[in-house]
């Protein structure tokens, strides 16, 4: 489990070909770093096993199946590229966040971006697919490349978002531009309640 508050970034060092998916290996620096092989970490917000390592993990690898590739935009990135990373959750550390399992739900596109409030904040509106949009409610929560955020306004297909100079400085979302695809996973209380009241009206 996760909590959608990034810890820092990542950088593609190399990928591979291999059985039907690729392996990555991602360079990066953690504060107090302390990786092991089978430990979980949220690349742009898909949940990802760590398959070796060195320097206590500031340099991993990771595999990534032909479905996760389907799922999530990791199949569309290249040596050089910035991923968000974010450790599996402890019960000891405070809950910045929200509850994100690391289970991409599909993938947005950038729409829109402007710069507002005297260039310190930036302005999105993210293409959603319409089997999630109907989870989304103004100032619920979304997980959009791993980043908690908070969504401002829904209007049909699309979603709002407003991001301030923090978020920007240490996520990949300096890298959003108009038709980046970016990977969301929507709030699981609102899938539970979905479900909840299926069944409880199907009877």
């Amino acid at each position: 489990m996760f909590t959608g508050i990034i810890e820092t970034k990542g950088k593609i060092l190399k990928t591979e070909t291999v059985d039907s998916g690729i392996e990555f290996q991602i360079q990066t620096e953690w504060n107090k770093p302390d990786l092991s092989i089978g430990d979980s970490v949220s690349i742009n917000g898909a949940c990802m096993t760590v398959t070796h390592f060195s320097e206590l993990g500031n340099v991993f690898s990771f595999y990534t199946s032909y479905k996760s590739l389907e799922l999530t935009n990791l199949g569309q990135l290249v040596e050089g590229q910035y991923v968000n990373l974010e450790r599996a959750m402890s019960a000891a550390q405070r809950f910045g966040g929200h509850v994100v399992q690391g289970h991409v739900d599909g993938v947005g596109k950038i729409y829109s971006r402007k710069t507002v409030e005297s260039d310190s904040v930036e302005e999105f509106w993210v293409e959603c697919p319409e089997s999630l949009i109907k989870y989304l409610v103004k100032k619920g929560s979304i997980t959009v490349d791993g980043v908690s955020l908070t969504i401002v306004e829904v209007e049909k297909h699309l979603f709002q978002l407003i991001l301030i100079p923090e978020t920007l400085r240490k996520t990949n979302a300096m890298s959003w531009e108009v038709g980046k695809i970016v990977n969301l996973e929507v709030d699981v209380l609102a899938k539970y309640i979905e479900n909840f009241m299926e069944l409880r009206f199907s009877k």
